[in-house]
């Protein structure tokens, strides 16, 4: 079993995973989607919103906001305050959210939440609770996906015509002659489109690596991504633990 980082942007972290088949893999995703815990606004107080927004729509809107999680200070189940408190006319953007515990803050402080004319307001108290995304997408840490890892390559004789032909036709550049054969510069921006293996009368063998995957998660910016595998890891060991016990008590 292997595993490397690929490369990192932003909130993206790319990894290549080998030595493992597509059900673990998946484990993995549905882990890290299901058991890793977050902090989410579950409940609103409101004592006033006479904006054009309906309580109930505000409400979700809130829900949806993603949260710095604190996954050391935080338990399943234990909450935190929040305050949103302003009054028109102007818009009331996420940064006019309040904590009370100042580890606990909102991750994307310009997402409009609803706009005000004079006169009008909004005040109301918000409970965050820490839980999972198996209850519901709000408490999910990441957008996760994964792919074979491309292959492709020369299986047949070709001319230096052909194989400039080859190269020329794929439309991510991926390709290139080296020592007479022609071969993926980097799997990884392969889109297996199968143009190459179209153009040379399938004297090009496209395909995937067996075991291998591109391994994609995109975190919320609740929790960092080291963070998540943490978790996730520690989850799925304790379900195989638990299963294990089980059938041995089947065996005993």
């Amino acid at each position: 079993m292997e595993i490397r980082k690929i490369d990192e942007n932003h909130r993206t972290t790319r990894f290549l995973l080998k030595g493992m088949d597509a059900s673990f893999v998946n484990a993995i995703r549905r882990t890290i989607m299901e058991t890793v815990p977050t902090i989410a606004v579950e409940t609103v107080s409101i004592y006033k919103n006479n904006s054009a927004m309906f309580d109930e729509f505000l409400s979700h809107r809130l829900g949806m906001i993603t949260l710095k999680t604190d996954a050391k200070g935080y338990k399943m189940g234990e909450t935190v305050k929040l305050v949103l408190e302003k009054d028109g006319p102007g818009t009331v953007y996420s940064k006019d959210i309040k904590s009370t515990d100042p580890k606990i803050e909102v991750v994307d402080k310009n997402i409009p939440v609803v706009k005000l004319r004079k006169d009008q307001s909004v005040k109301l108290e918000m409970e965050a609770v820490m839980n999972v995304g198996r209850e519901h997408a709000k408490w999910q840490p990441a957008i996760i996906g994964y792919q074979q890892l491309p292959m492709v390559k020369q299986k047949k004789d070709m001319d230096a015509k052909m194989q400039k032909a080859v190269v020329d036709v794929c439309p991510t550049d991926v390709l290139e002659v080296k020592a007479g054969k022609v071969v993926l510069k980097d799997p990884l921006d392969c889109i297996l489109c199968g143009a190459c293996r179209d153009i040379s009368k399938d004297a090009m063998d496209v395909g995937v690596e067996e075991n291998s995957f591109i391994f994609s998660i995109e975190t919320t910016g609740s929790l960092a991504t080291k963070e998540i595998f943490e978790h996730a890891i520690a989850a799925l060991k304790e379900k195989t633990g638990a299963f294990e016990g089980e059938l041995k008590k089947l065996s005993a």
